[in-house]
């Protein structure tokens, strides 16, 4: 009996369902700008998964109504803009179909993998290992000087930001910050692997605590807030929630560890000493950290904005006028960043509550509580999957107010349909 030749290397990466999975996950872990083949001040590389893929999906499955019903509500909401003239129609046009097409890419891919939300989530997780190693690479050719990763960069720009030692990982993702928003649901399941002894059970199977410590490792060289209060937060959520609460002496420790650890590394302390300036004096001389105070300053904007317009914001796509109208920097206070972050406001949470008023605030927090599920004792890998993408949400709500970038989509859509594999294992079983 003549044995069956393995498929080659290259057969095995050109497969047709291979390359599918690439293309659905490139938008994911490959930053818009950083797409050398597909230059230009758009810098739209990585949406040709959208453009080669859509049509593929429209011819083959109906339109996902159904999972983006709640997505055209929330638009037509957020067209209060147009009808009050804040904003153009063609404004709105713009930001309302950047936000739609995603979405309904993300629709279709999950109706693609027929919603299997374990298969779904080992993909991802096998990309976040990709790129962390791409981003070790990177931090450890910073010493040795080898230029590692010159193939690469044919294709994809790797940028490098100095730090006090070797350089803050990015990666494939353009900048640090996105980095840790799109790798933190894989540090929270190697944290899971860490600490808890599961023999099966997602993240356990692919994710061995090598690749955990690698996972997380290039998370904390990120030098980040969002990597290290996302990991903290995962942490908390996984002692308390996995029955580990006789860990839960172990917060202190962990919190003056952080504390000793922040004052070591310069990148940390002054984004901590930043948080603490914008409440002081500083403020008004411009002696703060720039990061800390953009964020202070929309929070402030989105106060001012909200107080005009309580319930539901003054649209889509016009927190960049709340901005000139209420920027801090035109009360007197001398700092060079007036309106940056004019577009997104620096974080998710302040961008709705902008634009959408009281309303988008009380949609994301009943968005949050309705799909977050409990654990369940015998079903451990649902609870992991849905407590790492709810670290990921809210870190994403807090620091990043991008509607759509580095695949969000993917993973509100992916936290909906974890609650919904829960309800049909665990709420909806038929009666005997």
């Amino acid at each position: 009996m003549r044995l069956q030749k393995a498929p080659s290397l290259f057969a095995r990466i050109f497969n047709i369902e291979n390359a599918i999975v690439i293309l659905c996950f490139i938008p994911i872990f490959l930053f818009r700008y950083t797409f050398i083949l597909f230059p230009g001040p758009l810098g739209y590389g990585p949406f040709i998964s959208f453009y080669l893929l859509l049509p593929i999906f429209i011819g083959k499955y109906k339109v996902p109504f159904r999972e983006l019903a709640w997505l055209i509500f929330v638009l037509m909401v957020g067209a209060s803009g147009v009808m009050t003239g804040v904003i153009p129609n063609g404004v709105y046009i713009k930001v309302a179909g950047s936000i739609m097409l995603p979405y309904v890419f993300y629709a279709y891919v999950w109706r693609h993998f027929e919603y299997n939300v374990e298969r779904l989530f080992t993909i991802y997780l096998k990309g976040a290992y990709v790129v962390s190693i791409i981003g070790l690479l990177l931090f450890v050719d910073s010493f040795v000087g080898y230029n590692l990763l010159h193939f690469l960069q044919l294709f994809i720009y790797l940028d490098t930001i100095d730090a006090s030692f070797g350089i803050r990982l990015a990666s494939s993702l353009g900048e640090p910050t996105y980095f840790a928003n799109i790798v933190l649901p894989a540090g929270v399941v190697g944290m899971f692997r860490l600490i808890v002894k599961q023999d099966k059970g997602i993240g356990i199977d692919y994710l061995t605590k090598r690749k955990a410590i690698v996972i997380i490792l290039a998370l904390m060289l990120t030098y980040s807030a969002i990597a290290f209060v996302g990991l903290f937060l995962g942490g908390i959520l996984l002692l308390l929630r996995h029955g580990a609460v006789r860990y839960a002496i172990m917060i202190p420790l962990i919190l003056i560890f952080a504390r000793i650890v922040i004052l070591q590394v310069p990148e940390l302390e002054d984004r901590y000493q930043g948080v603490l300036s914008v409440s002081s004096e500083k403020t008004q001389s411009g002696d703060f950290h720039g990061s800390s105070f953009i964020l202070f300053n929309h929070a402030y904007i989105t106060w001012m904005n909200v107080q005009e317009n309580p319930l539901f914001g003054t649209g889509l796509g016009t927190h960049a006028i709340a901005t000139e109208k209420y920027s801090l920097g035109n009360k007197g206070v001398e700092f060079h960043y007036r309106t940056q972050n004019a577009q997104d406001a620096s974080s998710m949470l302040l961008r709705i509550l902008s634009e959408l008023g009281l309303f988008g605030g009380i949609l994301v927090f009943i968005f949050l509580k309705r799909n977050l599920i409990p654990r369940v004792s015998e079903d451990p890998v649902l609870w992991l999957i849905s407590t790492a993408i709810f670290v990921t949400i809210v870190m994403q709500l807090l620091r990043q107010g991008n509607y759509i970038l580095n695949g969000f989509p993917f993973f509100v859509l992916g936290f909906v349909f974890t609650r919904h594999e829960f309800n049909k294992r665990h709420v909806f079983k038929p009666t005997k």
